[in-house]
This record gives C-alpha cells, structure tokens and sequence, in this order.
C-alpha cells in the first residue's frame, strides 16, 4: 500500500460534558501514605543488603589492593602483573570487584589510573585503544563514578611539539603519565570471555611492548576457569602476563546474605513462599548478578504498598479518622476475617463481632494487633530457622539446608512435620554423648542470645555432664543411645533353606538407658518447641496485608511475553478499554470478541488478519475492513483508519511486504505460535 495516497485523520475536540474529578477516591486516599511508607520501610532492609554485600567480598578486595600496591614495584619489569578474578557465571557481567577497588582510590590521593573497560568499549583494536586513551586522560573520567559509557569528547592533550599523534596512540597516553608522574595504569577487563579471542590477545601483547614506558596492571573478570582464558590467548600473551588468582564468594553465598539481611532487618513486610520461590528459581536458572535479585525483592515490596491499598494499615502509628472508610470495608471483605468473623460465631461472640462490623475504630484496633502479632510470630520463625541450621551444622552426616529453602517451606507451611524435621530429630536420638553435649552447649549459647525464643538447656546439659562423668570412671568410650546403629545387631537364622534377618537390641547399660532417655526427653522438647513455632502464616488474621505473595506483578516485569499481551490486546480489545459495546458477554461471552465498528480499527484489521491465509490481498483486506466500519461506504476517514491500522501491524511485525505479489502482503505470524 506504499504507493496508496494518505489522508489526514482530524478527530473534533470535544471536550467532555461532566467535569472530571481529579482528586483521589475511595482506595486511591491513601496513596501518598503508602508511598511515603515504602520509601521509610524499605530503607531499613535497602542498608542491611548493602552492608552484607559490601563485606561479603571484603576480604578478596583487601588481597586485591595489597597485589596492586606490590605491582608498583615489579620483580620483572617486562611483563604484566595481573590479577585473574574468577567471579563465576553470574557475576562477569558486573564490575564488582573494580568498583570497590574504584572507591579505594577515592579516599586519599594515589598518582594510578583506574580504566575498565567492556566488550562494548571497541569492536577492533584502534577503538579499544582509543577508548583506553580516552578514559585515562579525560578528567571527567577520573573525578566521576566512572561511567563504562561515557565515549564522548576530544582527547584533551598539552602535547605541543612534534609530530600530531593518532587518536589510538599509546605515546598520548604515555606523555600524559610522564606529565603527571602517574605511577600505575590499571586496565580492567570486565567481561574477558565477551572479547573476541585475537583482538584481546592483540591488545595484551601490544600494553606488553609498552610496559617498560607506562607501568600497566591488569584485572581480568574472569566467568569460566584458568584454563579456558590460556587457551583464549596467545602464546605471546601468556608470556606477558604474570598472573595471581583470586576468588570471590559464589552467587549462592551472596544470595544467602541477602535474605538474612533481608529477614533480621525487622521490614513489617513479608515475602510470601511462592513469589521467593520464584525469584530464587529464576536467580539459579539464569545467569543474574545479585543486584538483580535485590531488585526483584524490592519491586515486589513495592508492588505491595503501591498496588494494594490495604498496606496503609502497616503504619500503626496512623489514625483511624485519616484513613478512609473504604479502607475498612475492604478489610471486612478479606478471607482471613471471614474466617476469623466464622470463629467467634462459633465461639458465641455475637457481640464483639458487631463491633468490628460497625465501628471503623474497634476494626482499626484489632488490626493492629493482629499485625503486630503476626509479624511477631514470623519473626520467631525466622529464629527457629536458625536454630535448624544450627543442629545441622552441629549433627555429623547431615547437610545444611539453605535458609532461603527453609524460609521458602517455612511461610508455605509446609515445613512442620516435614521429613526433614522428622530426619533431625531421628538424628538427634542416635548420637553419641559427645556430639550430643556439643549440640546442647550450641543450643545454651543460643538460648543466652535469645532468652524468649528457645528453653533453657543448662538442666539437661547438667544431666549429660553427670552421666559422662559417671560413664568415664569406667569406660572412656562415648554413651550411645537405644536407637543407635551400634547397639543393633543383625542375627541371621535358616528356615526351610531360607536365610531370614532379623534386628535385635543390644543389652543397655545403666548409664545408656538414662542417656536414651535424656535424648528421648531433648527430642520431645525440641519437637514440641517446631510445633508451636513453625505456625502456617493463612492461619493468621490479616495476613493478606502483611504477607504479599502474588506471582503475576513480578512475572510481568521480570519474564515478560509482549507478543502474547499484544495478541491479548488486539484480540479482546473491551479488557483493556473496559467498554459494553464491545464487550465478549454481548456474543454469549466468548473468548474473543467478534467483529464490531465499536472496536479499535487496529483490533479489527487483526481479527481480519488471522481469518487470512499466508498471502494477504490487500484490496480484499480493505473492502473487509471497509465493510466493518465505514457501513459499505468509501470515505477519507475510514480510508485513514486502515492506513494507521496497516502501519501498526506492520510496526509490531505481523506484515510484511513481498514480492510474490505486488498487491499482497504477507503474514508473518500466526495467532498462539
């Protein structure tokens, strides 16, 4: 249709006849106290994470620094002292290690120059020269946070004499160190694996020719392994570098940080079990740093306050006569307090369910306090889930479960009496007197930190203490438990020429029975401690405000599918436009609205579109089209109409021109494929 004339399209500008309301109704009141709210709330855990992220590689940054300063004075002046930083496949992507090398340099005044550099920084060698040049000259570079992007401006040089030098020429930049005594360049390489093979090898034997004049140190982010980067490069590169390995802590360690800081940060929000498990599934899936993590936790806190009105009631301290009334008929419609509304029906609390019914004051109250409970109770959880990890690192043979897996079956309410709490506490009751003493004592030091969270074990270790003594008078061997493999023998016996095993129980001593009955009685207690504990958060009243959990607000942003939302939108227009007269319930609710003027000219021409084969007549697309909206009768308006429809399918690559036929087009892409 490119050689088809184009009308312009001028709709009449009539203004509407009611006046619109502007100011916030309903739910919407309370927007600015939500807002408000996130941005106080979420700073609490915003500096935990940071402090866990900034002392988690500490250590590696320190013994990087300290080899940068050794390279001031190399053994071997003709090659180059290079750090090789093996970050893992996640963490090649981000510039980690140099940023916090970066902010080292900001605190006092080092005559280096810090340069790193990107796959993206030059595609051949006179661009990544360039860009090297550039960044280590410009002062823009060396005062700002050192943006990877910035690729802008002239070399600005004093350079007055001689001959003028290529933009791409190392003696640029070697003049410049000369001038201002600059005592170490250090080139970092953040994505080694993205540089194509020769062009980095060529890069590093040419700073090699240039080392004797300009001190050059390296830092290679490396994703995959040692041997991988040496088969990469040259010979005459390798020989060039001379390399010392550092490692950072892998991925899984930076998220486990990050949820214990997220957790011991007192947030009155929650992250419920199915959108963690979520995000922490797409973290292991797909090759993430932590800082996208950290992004999806606070997208879903924000999610909570900004989409649902109710979170206004985690501020306790507001008033009831700020809030609106909608506010609290929104509450009554929750499920949780239909169910607790059910509860004092069957209790015969007539009365005090009125009053929650009826007056917005006693609603607000009760809210409150079964927040404030809630999060209380979520909080003791958190520590039970440590006291876990605590016997398992205590038990031989045992695996530690992550605390982002336990919390994740922890809030689904699956973790009380689950195999792995049943399996522990089996454990428990088989190990011998000195594995057991070393758990009690851990769990006496817990109980000391915490003293309203978990029972006192000094009685019991007392106990312990007296039967090892008591058994050490006579035997230096441990006390073992009934149920322990050592005291189990297997006795084998023939019938009828079949062999038959059978388990049978060794003789107790004295001091091994009390010691099983000790370990009986710590089982017991331990269990009864995860039944109270460990409570199913749907149990709790309100727990919709302060647990959020929905899945479909993080899936749209961080897995999104555009092509199936512009299907959905071209092709079931009234559930974006929220509109009657196109409206599926008109055709008997089908699925998919049918043909109708009422509907978006681009949802029509798409309807026609998937009723068309692979080749599209253009003149027949346009009599269909015409005969939809413009009632069988050719005029400008309609004719623009199927002009910007066309366009936009062609704009979205549903369409495309062809030369089978000069009159057709042709389809691209089928409907659900």
């Amino acid at each position: 249709m490119e050689y088809e004339k184009v009308y312009m399209f001028q709709p009449a500008n009539d203004r509407p006849a009611k006046r619109r309301r502007i100011e916030p109704q309903g739910l919407q009141t309370s927007w600015k106290q939500r807002r408000l709210a996130f941005d106080r709330d979420w700073s609490i855990p915003q500096r935990a994470i940071d402090a866990r992220l900034h002392s988690i590689n500490a250590s590696t940054v320190d013994k990087v620094w300290t080899y940068l300063n050794l390279a001031l004075k190399p053994d071997q002046p003709s090659t180059i002292r290079t750090g090789i930083i093996l970050t893992g496949a996640d963490g090649a992507t981000e510039a980690g290690i140099s940023k916090k090398i970066a902010e080292k340099f900001r605190v006092g005044k080092h005559r280096r120059i810090l340069v790193p550099l990107s796959s993206s920084s030059g595609s051949n060698i006179k661009v990544l020269l360039k860009t090297l040049i550039q960044k280590a000259i410009s002062p823009k570079f060396e005062s700002s946070d050192n943006d990877l992007d910035d690729d802008d401006g002239e070399l600005r040089t004093t350079r007055t004499k001689g001959h003028k030098l290529l933009n791409y020429d190392l003696q640029l930049l070697y003049d410049h160190v000369r001038e201002h005594k600059k005592e170490q360049v250090i080139v970092a390489l953040e994505d080694t694996e993205a540089f194509d093979s020769d062009l980095l090898s060529e890069f590093i034997e040419l700073l090699g020719c240039w080392q004797d004049r300009i001190p050059f140190t390296c830092l290679l982010n490396v994703a995959t392994s040692i041997e991988s980067l040496q088969q990469r490069l040259s010979k005459a590169a390798i020989r060039v570098l001379d390399g010392k390995v550092f490692d950072v802590a892998p991925s899984s360690d930076e998220v486990e940080q990050v949820c214990e800081a997220l957790f011991n940060s007192g947030t009155p929000l929650w992250i419920g079990s199915s959108l963690m498990s979520t995000a922490l599934e797409r973290q292991h899936d797909y090759i993430q740093s932590i800082d996208s993590f950290v992004k999806a936790v606070k997208y879903a806190c924000m999610s909570a306050f900004y989409a649902n009105a109710l979170s206004v009631h985690l501020n306790i301290s507001i008033e009831h006569e700020v809030i609106a009334a909608d506010h609290f008929e929104a509450l009554r419609q929750l499920d949780s307090f239909r169910t607790y509304s059910r509860r004092l029906l069957d209790n015969n609390e007539v009365k005090l369910l009125t009053t929650y019914l009826e007056s917005d004051e006693a609603l607000r109250a009760l809210v409150s306090g079964r927040i404030a409970e809630g999060r209380q109770k979520l909080g003791v959880m958190i520590h039970v889930l440590k006291v876990i990890r605590l016997l398992q690192q205590k038990l031989p043979n045992t695996q530690v479960t992550p605390l982002s897996s336990l919390y994740v079956q922890a809030l689904s309410g699956k973790l009380n009496g689950s195999p792995l709490l049943r399996s522990l506490l089996l454990t428990i009751r088989k190990v011998p007197s000195n594995i057991a003493a070393s758990v009690l004592r851990a769990l006496q030091l817990y109980h000391l930190d915490n003293r309203d969270l978990l029972v006192d074990m000094q009685p019991v270790l007392f106990r312990l203490d007296s039967l090892i003594d008591a058994q050490r008078e006579t035997s230096t061997k441990p006390l073992r438990s009934e149920d322990d493999i050592h005291n189990s023998t297997l006795r084998t016996t023939v019938v009828a020429q079949k062999v038959e095993l059978s388990k049978q129980k060794s003789a107790l001593s004295e001091q091994d029975r009390k010691y099983t009955e000790l370990l009986v009685s710590l089982s017991d207690c331990l269990g009864e401690f995860f039944e109270e504990t460990l409570v199913d958060p749907a149990d709790l009243v309100f727990h919709e405000i302060f647990v959020y959990d929905l899945k479909s607000p993080y899936r749209e942003v961080f897995t999104p599918r555009p092509r199936h939302a512009c299907e959905r939108a071209l092709a079931t227009p009234h559930d974006y436009l929220d509109c009657d007269c196109c409206s599926s319930q008109q055709d008997g609710g089908n699925a998919e609205a049918t043909l109708a003027a009422t509907q978006p000219a681009t949802a029509v021409l798409y309807q026609l579109y998937l009723e068309s084969g692979s080749l599209i007549n253009a003149s027949d697309l346009w009599h269909a089209f015409q005969a939809v909206l413009g009632d069988g009768k050719e005029d400008a308006e309609t004719m623009a109409l199927f002009q910007r429809a066309l366009a936009e399918m062609r704009y979205l690559g549903m369409m495309k021109s062809t030369r089978k036929r000069m009159d057709h087009v042709a389809k691209v892409m089928w409907h659900g494929l």
